[in-house]
C-alpha cells in the first residue's frame, strides 16, 4: 500500500464520536491527522465509498458500551469495504471484548489516537498497536478548526486523579496529565486565525490542570485563562466541567478579574446528601457546594449554572433522594443532567449492590420533572432582558438562527442577512423548550 498524499487524496473516511467533548475534541484532531495526509472526509458525501471508518468510544455507563457495540455492527452494515477502527475509554477496559468482534479490523487505545492516521497510512497490513505508553504524557492533538465556525473546544488535560466509587473515567483515561501552556496558545491563535472567537477550555479533570507540570504558577488554571484572555479576537472564554474541590477562591474571583471569562460553569453535583456524597467519595459537603455556588451567584452578575445529578446510587433512601431535591432548590441550576446509577465493573461501588430498578426509574422521572420545573422558573427571570449572543448557526429547515449569550442561555432568533459568526443584541421575548425566541436590536458592524 502506498503512502504519499497523491494516492492518499483518492480515500475517503468518516469519523463517527460517542461521549463527553473531549472525545469530540480527539474526534476533530484524528480527522485532521488524516486530512493532512490527503484522506478526504466524507461525512455530508452519502455516495463516497469509504476506506477508513473511525470510532470514538465512551464507557461512562452501561448503556454507553452497549451503544459501543451497536454503532460497531451498524457501521460495518454500511460500511461493509471499509477499514473499521475502534479507539477511545471502551477499549481499555474491553479490548478483549473489541477483538471478538469480527466487525473490527484495528483498535487504538486513547494515547495512540495522536499517532492513528500514521499507523493506518503506513501500512494498513502491518498496523503496531502499543499500549506501552499509555498515561505516561499528555498526548500530542490538536486541532485548527471545529464543527460550527464560531465556538471550538481547546483540550488541555487528560486523566483524573480523583478515584469517585462509581465512576470508570479514572481508570480508562488514568491520572492527570497536562498540556504545556505554550501549545494551548498556539491553538487559540490558530483558532482566533479560522475565525473562532469563543474558545471552551476543556478536559477530563479540568481544575488538575497543571498539578503535574514543572515550574508552573500557583494557579495554573488561572494562568491559562489569562493567557487566551490576552489573545485578541478571542472575545469569550469559557471552562467546562469543574469539579467543586478544583474550583478554588483564586478561579471564583476570576470572573470579576477578566471580562472574557464566560459568567456560567458546569459544577457536577451527583447527589446533594452528605452520606451518599462520602460513599461516592466525592470530598465534599452538601453544604460546601451550596456556599460556592452562591457566592458565584451574589458576586457575578447573570452567573448560570449547570450540573450533574445521578439517581438510585447504591443504598440511597427516599430522605436522601428528598435532601438532593432540597439542594437543587438552594442553588438553583438553569441546566440539569439527569443519569440514573450504572453499575461499572472495577469501581467501588460495583460490590455496594444495586436498587430495584422500578425505584430507580421512578426517582430519575421524579428529578428530571424537578430540575425542569426550577429551570423554568429561572428562564422566566430573564425575559425581556436584553443580551449579547454570539450567532452559531443558521437551521436549514426554518432559516432560524441559533446562538448563545456568554451565560450559556440558547437564544433563537429571524435575521435576514449571513451573520454567522457575528455578535447581535438580542431581547428575549418568549420561552421556548430548549432556549428563548429573541428579537434582534442590535447587530455589530461588519
Amino acid at each position: 500500500m502506498t503512502t504519499d498524499a497523491a494516492s492518499s487524496s483518492k480515500r475517503n473516511a468518516r469519523f463517527y464520536t460517542l461521549g463527553c467533548k473531549v472525545n469530540q475534541y480527539e474526534t476533530q484532531a484524528i480527522r485532521e491527522s488524516f486530512e493532512r495526509k490527503g484522506v478526504r472526509d466524507a461525512e455530508g458525501d452519502r455516495e463516497a465509498l469509504c476506506d477508513f471508518v473511525v470510532l470514538n468510544t465512551c464507557t461512562v455507563t452501561e448503556d454507553a458500551d452497549k451503544t459501543n457495540r451497536y454503532w460497531i455492527r451498524r457501521l460495518r452494515r454500511e460500511h461493509p469495504g471499509a477499514c473499521l477502527v475502534v479507539t477511545g475509554c471502551y477499549v481499555k477496559r474491553n479490548r478483549k471484548e473489541i477483538e471478538a468482534m469480527p466487525e473490527v479490523d484495528h483498535i487504538f487505545t486513547n494515547d495512540e489516537k495522536s499517532v492513528l492516521a500514521d499507523r493506518l497510512l503506513e501500512d494498513a497490513g502491518k498496523v503496531q498497536e502499543d499500549e506501552s505508553q499509555e498515561f505516561l504524557n499528555f498526548s500530542p492533538l490538536a486541532i485548527s478548526k471545529s464543527e460550527g465556525r464560531t465556538r471550538a473546544y481547546v483540550k488541555i488535560q487528560d486523566g483524573c486523579n480523583h478515584l469517585c466509587s462509581f465512576c470508570k473515567v479514572a481508570l480508562v483515561r488514568g491520572r492527570s496529565r497536562s498540556r504545556v501552556l505554550s501549545e494551548i496558545k498556539e491553538e487559540v491563535i490558530r483558532l482566533r486565525d479560522a475565525g473562532y472567537r469563543e474558545v471552551i477550555l476543556t478536559g477530563i479533570q479540568l481544575g488538575a490542570y497543571g498539578l503535574d507540570l514543572q515550574h508552573f504558577p500557583s494557579d495554573p488554571l488561572l494562568e491559562v485563562v489569562s493567557v487566551c484572555a490576552r489573545v485578541e479576537g478571542i472575545e469569550r472564554i469559557r471552562l467546562s466541567s469543574i469539579e467543586l474541590t478544583d474550583l478554588n477562591q483564586s478561579l471564583r474571583d476570576a470572573f470579576r478579574s477578566f471580562p472574557k471569562l464566560c459568567p456560567h460553569l458546569h459544577i457536577p453535583l451527583q447527589s446533594g446528601d452528605n452520606e451518599v456524597l462520602r460513599r461516592m467519595n466525592r470530598r465534599y459537603t452538601r453544604e460546601m457546594y451550596r456556599d460556592v455556588v452562591l457566592e458565584l451567584q451574589a458576586k457575578v452578575p447573570d452567573f448560570s449554572l449547570s450540573i450533574d445529578v445521578m439517581t438510585g446510587f447504591p443504598g440511597e433512601t427516599e430522605e436522601q433522594f428528598q435532601n438532593t431535591l432540597e439542594l437543587l432548590n438552594l442553588v438553583k441550576p438553569l441546566k440539569s443532567h439527569v443519569f440514573p446509577y450504572s453499575r461499572r465493573e472495577g469501581t467501588q461501588a460495583a460490590a455496594f449492590g444495586i436498587l430495584p430498578l422500578q425505584v430507580v426509574r421512578d426517582r430519575v422521572r421524579r428529578m428530571i420533572a424537578w430540575t425542569d420545573n426550577l429551570s423554568q422558573g429561572i428562564r422566566c427571570n430573564y425575559l425581556g432582558r436584553s443580551f449579547e449572543v454570539l450567532v452559531e448557526h443558521r437551521d436549514e429547515r426554518t432559516g432560524i438562527w441559533v446562538g448563545h449569550t456568554a451565560n450559556f442561555l440558547k437564544v433563537f432568533f429571524e435575521f435576514p442577512q449571513d451573520i454567522q459568526g457575528c455578535m447581535i443584541t438580542a431581547r428575549l421575548e418568549k420561552l421556548l423548550h430548549e432556549g428563548f425566541y429573541g428579537v434582534v436590536t442590535t447587530k455589530e458592524s461588519a
